[in-house]
């Protein structure tokens, strides 16, 4: 904050100017103390100038906010999002405003994979005149292991990233096994982290581990999915952010920690982690995750700190977001009833955004051509795939990747069985293929496409290879997306022209299409629950214990292949 900028709000606390905006007669649930008293606020500019009961800043020109009857709370934060779900991270904003989330702690992976450096820039850019505050975490690494990944992630590259003036963290690291063992290529990158702050993946670590992870620097994790596991890594001095998402609605008993520590409540946080379009439609945001630790027996002001100011001084930003108090962001909610987190109007950057739960602000869109400019981020490629793609090489026994739940697999070495289903991992510019077979997907699915996987090239499925490369090829004419074909024909087809990873829709028409999706595969013998994060994750070799990757067919505990990829036959390419 400038000179100036003080001067103007000590002017205003002091009744010497005029506010610009004055919210009245409402009960501030003080998230520092834990009190709840009448109080007014005046804002000047984006800021809070004053809290108390005078209203003598109060000028011709100041618009009046009537909160009588009415709770005030600090906006909420989530700390650990990921923003680029099938919509793009300025829709997601138009949406959960209105629910009371004022800023974000987002990802950056898809943006650095498909336009390194520049392309997180220019959205980073756009965005900071959001009225909802986008703080960015810096990925270190790819979610699949490939050749030249530390050029892509280059040292040079992350530390210009950091100097960005809303990175404020290094994350999701989801290689803790390489941390736990001192990886030296990973310890670098680690250190890069402003204020040291590292967001951590610790899936399926033991206790035993989270010393050494904490040790090579993870400052915070969103992984726990029981109250022991949240306990392990707090004990180590982790700060520990409760899910409850649309793979994982785990918070219920995660909070169960607190019964064992009480004290956690001013260290834990809440994320809804990378929830679907149709979850966040249905349930909320983190209005919903507020809702559940109420439901559960939380002290409101314990619930409302995790979603305020927990992550705002985990953060370092606490002198900025998080209470309302003088010299903060005026990023207010109003709420009818303590017990009902979403509010009745939302302040933010010291305008009224949205009320009745309609947005009023304007959230401006990144201009994503100059976002993903090259013609494989575009997906605006000419080679097309042929049956002879998704062809597996002779052998009696296959690595079957069997899936056990929505994301989790097991290997299977063993001769193709009724119901098992070709697949192959493509590369974006048409050089390679690593095929395999995959179990407990779809039996009855003859193609299937999507460019939604976290590796960023092209998923193929079917039982069919000639459904599959029609399937592929469709995915290719519209640049990205999620296509199902039965027999010849196109069944399903959702178009995300934003580098193969968003749509220009809103979250509610996404929801629809992501019900749509959900509907045809459970058709087709689809058993779990979250069809996109099966999508999503088939090539993320992080994740137990055997995937598609580029190098090929991954055994992840082992760190082998066990069936490499290929490069595609030059006969199998023709012109669109």
């Amino acid at each position: 904050m400038t000179i100036a900028e003080r001067r103007r709000l000590t002017d205003v606390a002091r009744g010497a100017a005029h506010a610009d905006l004055y919210v009245r007669g409402g009960s501030l649930l003080n998230v520092y103390t834990g009190e709840i008293y009448p109080a007014g606020i005046a804002a000047k500019g984006e800021r809070i100038a004053y809290v108390g009961a005078r209203d003598d800043m109060v000028g011709p020109r100041t618009r009046v906010v009537d909160a009588r009857g009415q709770i005030l709370v600090p906006g909420y934060i989530d700390p650990h999002v990921h923003p680029a779900t099938l919509t793009t991270p300025a829709a997601l904003a138009r949406f959960v405003l209105p629910l009371g989330t004022t800023a974000v702690v987002a990802d950056t992976l898809q943006f650095w994979e498909l336009g390194g450096l520049a392309a997180f820039r220019r959205v980073a850019d756009a965005l900071r005149a959001s009225p909802l505050r986008f703080y960015w975490m810096i990925r270190p690494h790819a979610q699949s292991r490939a050749p030249g990944e530390w050029r892509r992630f280059d040292l040079t590259a992350l530390a210009r990233a950091m100097a960005h003036p809303s990175a404020i963290a290094i994350g999701e690291v989801t290689r803790w096994p390489d941390a736990w063992r001192g990886d030296r290529e990973l310890l670098r990158r680690l250190a890069l982290a402003r204020g040291g702050r590292v967001e951590g993946h610790t899936a399926g670590a033991s206790a035993e581990k989270i010393a050494a992870i904490a040790a090579a620097g993870f400052t915070s994790d969103h992984e726990p999915i029981t109250a022991q596991e949240v306990l392990d890594r707090a004990r180590q001095g982790i700060a520990v952010m409760l899910r409850e998402s649309s793979l994982r609605p785990d918070l219920v008993g995660l909070l169960d920690a607190l019964k064992t520590a009480p004290a956690l409540a001013s260290r834990l946080m809440l994320t809804s982690d990378g929830s679907m379009p149709a979850f966040i439609r249905t349930h909320g945001f983190v209005d919903h995750l507020i809702r559940v630790a109420l439901d559960r027996g939380v002290a409101p002001v314990d619930a409302y700190r995790m979603a305020t100011l927990n992550p705002a001084t985990y953060y370092g930003l606490d002198a900025d977001v998080g209470g309302v108090a003088p010299g903060r962001y005026a990023d207010i909610c109003l709420l009818d009833d303590l017990s009902a987190p979403r509010p009745a109007t939302v302040i933010a950057r010291g305008k009224v955004v949205a009320a009745g739960g309609r947005l009023l602000a304007r959230v401006p869109e990144p201009p994503w051509r100059r976002v993903f400019t090259s013609a494989e981020a575009r997906l605006a490629v000419r080679w097309r795939a042929g049956p002879g793609d998704f062809a597996l090489p002779a052998r009696e026994r296959y690595p079957v990747i069997k899936l056990v739940s929505a994301v989790i697999s097991r290997l299977e070495e063993r001769p193709m069985e009724p119901g098992d289903l070709h697949a192959a991992l493509l590369d974006r510019g048409g050089r390679w293929v690593a095929p395999g077979v995959v179990a407990g997907f779809a039996e009855r699915l003859d193609g299937f496409a999507a460019t939604t996987s976290t590796d960023f090239n092209i998923l193929a499925l079917g039982r069919r290879p000639e459904a599959m490369a029609r399937a592929v090829n469709r995915l290719l004419d519209l640049h990205g997306g999620i296509v199902l074909v039965d027999g010849d024909q196109i069944a399903y087809e959702l178009p995300l022209p934003l580098g193969g990873i968003m749509t220009r829709g809103t979250v509610d028409e996404a929801a629809g299409r992501e019900d749509e999706l959900r509907r045809q595969l459970v058709e087709r013998g689809y058993p779990h629950h979250e069809p996109l994060y099966t999508l999503f994750f088939l090539a993320a070799d992080f994740l137990p214990a055997v995937r598609l990757s580029p190098r090929g067919v991954w055994d992840v505990k082992q760190h082998r292949i066990l069936l490499p990829s290929r490069r595609r036959r030059p006969g199998s390419q023709s012109s669109p």
